[in-house]
C-alpha cells in the first residue's frame, strides 16, 4: 500500500502570526494578575446609631468627670510619729530636786506603814505623781484622803544610804523594804521632818 505523503505536511505557514498575538496577552493579564492590583477596598459605613452611641459615652464620661471635681478633698491625717525607737522615753519632771527643802499641803493617797516608831505614806503633787513621804517619828491617826501638811527635804531613796538619808532604818519602818525599793528607788521621796494633818489640798 503506497501512502499519499503530500497529506503529511505540516501546519500552515500563517500559524505562528495568528498565535503570538495570543500569547502576549495570556503574560500580560498574567502580570497584572500577581502584581496584586486588588479591586478598591470597601469603606465601613457609620451609621447614626453609632454616632448616637458615641455621645452617650461622652456624656456619662463628662458626668462622672464632674461628680469627682464636686467631691470633697479629705483632709491629710496626721503622720504618724517617726521619732527614734531607740530613744528612752520622756520622764516626767519630777515635782522636787534632790535637797530642796520643801513644804508642801497634800491629800494621802496611800499608806505604806504606819508604826509606833515611823510613818510612810504617798500624796499627791501638782504633777500628777504620788510622792512617798518617809517620817522618823509616827503620824498616827493618817488615813486615806487626810490632808496633811508635810515639811522636810526632797531625797533620792537610795538603798544603801536610806537610814542615813532618812533617819530611820528601813527594816524598822517596812515589813517588806525590798518592795519598797524595788518601787521607789531612784525615786525622789520627801525626808519629813514635820508632818502635820489638817488643811487644803492646794500646794504651796
Amino acid at each position: 500500500m503506497t501512502r499519499d505523503h503530500r497529506r503529511l505536511r505540516g501546519p500552515a505557514a500563517g500559524w505562528r502570526r495568528r498565535a503570538l498575538p495570543l500569547g502576549v496577552l495570556l503574560v500580560v493579564t498574567t502580570g497584572l494578575v500577581g502584581c496584586g492590583q486588588d479591586p478598591a477596598s470597601v469603606e465601613p459605613e457609620v451609621t447614626a446609631e453609632d454616632l448616637q452611641d458615641v455621645r452617650d459615652e461622652l456624656d456619662a464620661l463628662e458626668r462622672r468627670v464632674e461628680a469627682l471635681e464636686s467631691e470633697p478633698t479629705a483632709e491629710p491625717t496626721a503622720e504618724p510619729d517617726e521619732s527614734d525607737p531607740t530613744e528612752p522615753p520622756v520622764e516626767p519632771t519630777p515635782q522636787f530636786t534632790e535637797g530642796e527643802d520643801v513644804s508642801v499641803r497634800a491629800e494621802v493617797v496611800g499608806l505604806i506603814a504606819t508604826t509606833d516608831i515611823g510613818t510612810a505614806f504617798r500624796v499627791s503633787t501638782g504633777s500628777g505623781r504620788a510622792v512617798a513621804v518617809v517620817s522618823a517619828t509616827p503620824v498616827q491617826p493618817l488615813a486615806v484622803q487626810d490632808v496633811v501638811r508635810v515639811s522636810g527635804t526632797a531625797t533620792t531613796v537610795d538603798p544603801e544610804t536610806f537610814e542615813r538619808d532618812f533617819g530611820i532604818a528601813a527594816a524598822v519602818v517596812f515589813d517588806d523594804p525590798d518592795a519598797f525599793f524595788a518601787g521607789e528607788a531612784g525615786q525622789i521621796a520627801i525626808a519629813a521632818d514635820q508632818v502635820q494633818l489638817g488643811g487644803t489640798t492646794a500646794l504651796d
